[in-house]
Protein backbone atom coordinates (compact mmCIF):
# COMPACT_ATOMS: atom_id res chain seq x y z
CA UNK A 1 0.00 0.00 0.00
CA UNK A 2 1.22 3.44 -0.67
CA UNK A 3 0.77 6.40 1.59
CA UNK A 4 1.03 9.80 0.44
CA UNK A 5 1.09 12.56 2.81
CA UNK A 6 -0.93 15.41 3.05
CA UNK A 7 1.75 17.75 2.06
CA UNK A 8 2.15 15.54 -0.70
CA UNK A 9 -0.98 15.80 -2.02
CA UNK A 10 -1.32 19.61 -1.28
CA UNK A 11 2.07 20.15 -3.30
CA UNK A 12 0.71 17.95 -6.34
CA UNK A 13 -2.46 19.76 -6.34
CA UNK A 14 -0.97 22.94 -6.14
CA UNK A 15 1.15 22.08 -8.99
CA UNK A 16 -1.76 21.19 -11.14
CA UNK A 17 -3.60 24.20 -9.80
CA UNK A 18 -0.36 26.51 -10.75
CA UNK A 19 -0.87 24.79 -14.45
CA UNK A 20 -4.68 25.16 -14.67
CA UNK A 21 -3.92 29.44 -14.01
CA UNK A 22 -0.90 29.91 -16.65
CA UNK A 23 -2.81 28.34 -19.19
CA UNK A 24 -5.84 30.49 -18.40
CA UNK A 25 -4.13 33.57 -17.85
CA UNK A 26 -1.98 33.23 -21.33
CA UNK A 27 -5.57 32.98 -23.09
CA UNK A 28 -7.30 35.84 -21.27
CA UNK A 29 -3.53 38.14 -22.44
CA UNK A 30 -4.24 36.21 -26.27
CA UNK A 31 -7.81 38.41 -26.05
CA UNK A 32 -6.25 41.43 -23.82
CA UNK A 33 -3.74 41.82 -27.00
CA UNK A 34 -6.23 40.78 -29.84
CA UNK A 35 -8.93 43.58 -28.79
CA UNK A 36 -6.70 46.08 -26.97
CA UNK A 37 -8.70 46.28 -23.55
CA UNK A 38 -9.52 44.40 -20.16
CA UNK A 39 -12.58 41.63 -20.13
CA UNK A 40 -14.40 44.94 -18.21
CA UNK A 41 -13.56 47.06 -21.07
CA UNK A 42 -14.76 44.87 -24.12
CA UNK A 43 -17.57 43.58 -22.18
CA UNK A 44 -19.12 47.15 -21.84
CA UNK A 45 -18.25 48.02 -25.68
CA UNK A 46 -19.93 44.60 -26.46
CA UNK A 47 -23.21 45.72 -24.57
CA UNK A 48 -22.91 48.86 -25.71
CA UNK A 49 -23.10 47.79 -29.37
CA UNK A 50 -25.81 47.49 -31.67
CA UNK A 51 -24.19 45.61 -34.39
CA UNK A 52 -24.25 41.63 -34.27
CA UNK A 53 -20.55 40.75 -35.07
CA UNK A 54 -20.90 37.62 -34.46
CA UNK A 55 -17.05 36.73 -33.69
CA UNK A 56 -17.11 39.16 -31.22
CA UNK A 57 -19.83 37.52 -29.17
CA UNK A 58 -18.35 34.22 -29.81
CA UNK A 59 -14.80 35.68 -28.10
CA UNK A 60 -16.92 37.61 -26.06
CA UNK A 61 -18.38 34.12 -24.42
CA UNK A 62 -14.91 32.05 -24.09
CA UNK A 63 -13.47 34.88 -22.42
CA UNK A 64 -16.07 35.18 -19.96
CA UNK A 65 -15.54 31.63 -19.32
CA UNK A 66 -11.76 31.67 -18.62
CA UNK A 67 -12.34 35.01 -16.29
CA UNK A 68 -14.64 32.38 -14.47
CA UNK A 69 -12.00 30.19 -14.19
CA UNK A 70 -9.61 32.44 -13.59
CA UNK A 71 -11.77 33.61 -10.24
CA UNK A 72 -12.23 30.15 -8.98
CA UNK A 73 -8.53 29.42 -9.44
CA UNK A 74 -7.16 32.51 -7.73
CA UNK A 75 -10.09 31.50 -4.95
CA UNK A 76 -8.56 27.40 -4.65
CA UNK A 77 -5.18 28.99 -4.55
CA UNK A 78 -5.47 31.55 -1.63
CA UNK A 79 -7.60 28.84 0.49
CA UNK A 80 -4.57 26.38 -0.29
CA UNK A 81 -2.32 28.63 0.44
CA UNK A 82 -3.75 29.33 4.14
CA UNK A 83 -4.48 25.39 4.74
CA UNK A 84 -8.13 26.08 3.51
CA UNK A 85 -8.36 22.48 2.67
CA UNK A 86 -9.63 19.04 3.45
CA UNK A 87 -8.15 15.55 1.50
CA UNK A 88 -10.42 13.09 1.14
Amino acid sequence: MTVISREKVKDMYYASLMYEYHRVTEKIRLFEKKYGASFGEFEKKMRESRKEEFEKWDDYMEWKGYEMVLQRLIKEKKELEVGDFKVS
